[in-house]
């Protein structure tokens, strides 16, 4: 191990390695199968607090569009506090949307046709559609809200009350930034680690990144632009939400409204004693719950405590790409699509639905490209904005777009071009793939993420592993939203072998690796199904 990199480095990269060649090396514990009988709850239910309804989600959200949400979220930071219904439709895009019903190629695609397994949709995309993540609010009195700590129920689109307390001076003191209201991103393990074990960690930390480019797009769209804290002390969170930090972890947290460096706004803390802080019942549906020591050990790497956060490094770490090669000049977008109310309401995974027969036009290519890239360079604690660069890097492996050749392509968001590397055999890629609901020959374009993750290491230990997986996250929710706003189909995939593609692309060697896969193109005609929404436009069958 380099000397000069910080602790816990080394378990981060050897955990990273591990899930990248897990199709040549399979991960531990060997022989297990999936207790689909005894899984987990697909939502947190509390047994034991007061609820506080919402507002429906999204009915007041601006007819802006995906694109726009995106420029927006991209820009400076707005101090504006949300108000309740808006807040309603940021914590909405992790809630049901409707229950939808379609024969598809997914593994389990039969057995959700029945009337007691329902298939329930959201906004927000999710590694194996298991939604790790939940989403809790820490109040002051300046809030929309009683001051208090909140947990929203994603069955219920409520707020489960969990404490009076005002605890924003310890979420100021964790963070460094002092608000008025918090917003917070946690991730529960084995809503995950049931289904992927020791490849969880590598889901949700990407899974938690989806879910903040939906809070990003929707604050955008309302013109409250935040700053998340991604480098933060876990303890005083921890104990503010009423969580352990193993088994459920905070990732993310979100200073609302006006803020300021920790301490500026210590008077507003209530005076007042809070609800006692014992911990509340939580339904377990499971009988038996696994730990899985690969996990633990990166969770734990991740950990920084009260440790300074480092000066932020470069605002592009992975460079500008090839300069010479064949090079094609995209098209601007003539239509701005969907409203990201529509797109929200109606993002889905194509699978098994794919047809590379019409090609897909260069320009709604381009358009999720430039929405992607737009959505990277949002701001952070650790690289704030304006960013000139992002920490990932968009590639494109055409099998029916207009205009390309079957070759890698490296995107080139300044210019809003594409910069061709060597000839790509879709047949070979197909054979990389490890499962069944995609036939990538049918894909119009796969669209891979990378990220050079070793410089991240060396700046922020393991927690630059978890940082770039949360962009990786956000750039798949983008690109779900964007295909969807130009009405293509679209598919995040972590199947495809990630060596294997490194070497189509040239990468190996050169410190920047694939983290996510997206595919893209038009779909064919659905000839069976069902979709009701639950909120908005009354329901319709399809």
């Amino acid at each position: 191990m380099n000397a000069s990199r910080p602790p816990g480095s080394a378990i981060a990269l050897e955990y990273a390695e591990r899930m990248f060649r897990r199709q040549q090396v399979i991960l531990p514990p060997m022989g297990f199968r999936v207790d689909w009988d005894d899984q987990p709850a697909r939502h947190k239910l509390y047994l034991d607090v007061p609820k506080v309804p919402l507002p429906a989600p999204f009915d007041g959200l601006p007819p802006v569009s995906v694109a726009a949400a995106a420029a927006a979220a991209a820009g400076p930071v707005a101090a504006g506090m949300p108000s309740t219904e808006q807040l309603a439709s940021v914590l909405g895009c992790y809630g049901l949307i409707g229950r939808r019903t379609q024969p598809n190629w997914n593994e389990d695609s039969s057995s959700k046709l029945g009337s007691d397994r329902p298939v329930w949709a959201r906004p927000t995309a999710s590694g194996g559609g298991m939604y790790p993540a939940e989403s809790y609010l820490v109040a002051g009195p300046s809030a929309p809200l009683r001051p208090g700590v909140y947990h929203y129920d994603t069955a219920a689109h409520s707020l489960d009350r969990l404490s009076g307390a005002d605890h924003c001076a310890d979420l100021a003191e964790a963070t460094g930034t002092a608000a008025g209201l918090y917003l917070v991103a946690t991730l529960r393990f084995w809503k995950n680690a049931f289904k992927y074990n020791s490849f969880s960690y590598h889901v949700v930390t990407q899974d938690v990144g989806a879910l903040l480019a939906s809070w990003r797009l929707v604050l955008g769209a309302f013109g409250a632009v935040p700053q998340p804290v991604l480098w933060f002390d876990e303890g005083p969170v921890c104990t503010a939400l009423g969580v352990d930090g193993r088994t459920e972890a905070p990732f993310v947290v979100v200073p609302l409204g006006p803020t300021g460096p920790a301490g500026d706004r210590a008077a507003e803390r209530l005076a007042v004693p809070g609800l006692p802080r014992e911990r509340h019942r939580v339904w377990e549906r499971s009988r038996q719950i696994r730990d899985f020591p690969m996990v633990e050990q990166v969770h734990a790497a991740a950990m920084v405590g009260t440790a300074p956060r480092p000066a932020a490094g470069p605002d592009d770490v992975v460079g500008s790409g090839p300069e010479t090669g064949t090079e094609l000049q995209l098209p601007a977008a003539t239509t701005p699509g969907t409203d990201l109310a529509t797109s929200l309401r109606t993002r889905r995974s194509s699978f098994g639905l794919f047809s590379a027969r019409p090609a897909l036009a260069a320009e709604d290519l381009g358009q999720v490209l430039a929405t992607v890239a737009e959505v990277s360079r949002s701001g952070t604690d650790t690289a704030p904005a304006p960013r000139s660069g992002s920490w990932i890097r968009s590639w494109v492996l055409p099998n029916a777009v207009e205009g390309l050749e079957k070759r890698g392509y490296v995107y080139d968001d300044s210019r809003h071009r594409l910069v061709g590397v060597q000839p790509i055999d879709f047949a070979e890629l197909q054979r990389h793939y490890a499962l069944a609901n995609y036939n990538l020959q049918e894909v119009a374009a796969v669209l891979v993420l990378t990220g050079r993750l070793e410089s991240l290491v060396e700046t922020y230990g393991a927690r630059g592993y978890r940082m770039l997986s949360i962009e990786v996250g956000q750039a798949a929710q983008s690109a779900y939203l964007a295909a969807t706003a130009q009405g293509i189909g679209v598919g995040a995939v972590l199947g495809i072998d990630n060596p294997a593609v490194d070497d189509m692309l040239g990468l190996t060697g050169t410190g920047e690796s694939s983290m996510l896969f997206i595919l893209l193109g038009h779909e064919r005609r659905v000839v069976a199904g069902y979709e009701h929404l639950v909120h908005g436009p009354e329901g319709a069958g399809r």
